[in-house]
């Protein structure tokens, strides 16, 4: 799945240097709660993550963020011309959601989309058919995406390729949201899904991962 029309596909992009600054935001976990760092010398309260949003969605219609209040959700971001990186996680993130429904449980996703201009809802229905039904594509306008991403503190770079084109580096984490719409953690898929079974399960019955 190439990044831009027409160019090769570099390896593994959505992640770059970005990722490093993921990964020390990792290291600053407490149990399952932690603030990603973004661009700064402190992270900022969990409770300044997040916030309200009224998206496109991929199954039709507009998903105003106000209708998840009263039960958790996870968020994700990323693109649909993602070579590896997005593709990867919501394949894994939609067996994960399917586990947990096996047990009893019922988690909804939502993948915004970090380019709206070639993300349209077309693309995005199309694109998600491919996954989980229990993840759904978000986009909107270009104003409507930048608000959603610095609500969520993640970080968005378009970055050029040495063949011709363009990539976009983008933040990692699948953010848990509780059911207040408030930041609990980032969902560790890269342990395996007994622990990530473990988080839903925790957010699920509280409403904030701990």
């Amino acid at each position: 799945m190439p990044t831009e029309p027409g160019g090769p596909a570099p390896p593994r992009r959505g992640g770059g240097p970005i990722l490093a600054v993921f990964a020390l935001g990792l290291a600053a976990i407490v149990g399952t709660t932690v603030a990603f760092l973004p661009s700064g010398p402190k992270p900022p309260p969990i409770s300044v993550i997040g916030g309200s949003f009224r998206l496109e969605s991929s199954k039709g219609g507009v998903l105003d963020s106000r209708t998840l209040l009263g039960k958790p959700y996870l968020v994700f971001f990323g693109f649909t011309q993602c070579p590896n990186v997005c593709p990867t996680t919501l394949a894994d993130l939609g067996n994960l959601l399917d586990a947990f429904a096996k047990e009893g449980g019922d988690i909804r996703a939502y993948y915004v989309t970090v380019d709206p201009e070639r993300d349209t809802p077309e693309v995005m229905r199309e694109y998600m058919a491919s996954f989980s039904d229990r993840i759904t594509g978000l986009t909107g306008s270009p104003q409507e995406i930048e608000r959603v991403t610095r609500a969520f503190r993640a970080e968005v770079k378009r970055v050029p390729l040495a063949e011709g084109g363009t990539t976009i580096e983008h933040s990692l984490m699948v953010y848990m949201m509780d059911r207040n719409g408030g930041f609990a953690g980032p969902l560790d898929l890269e342990a395996g899904h007994p622990l990530a079974l473990k988080q839903l399960h925790r957010l699920a019955a509280a409403g904030r991962a701990s």
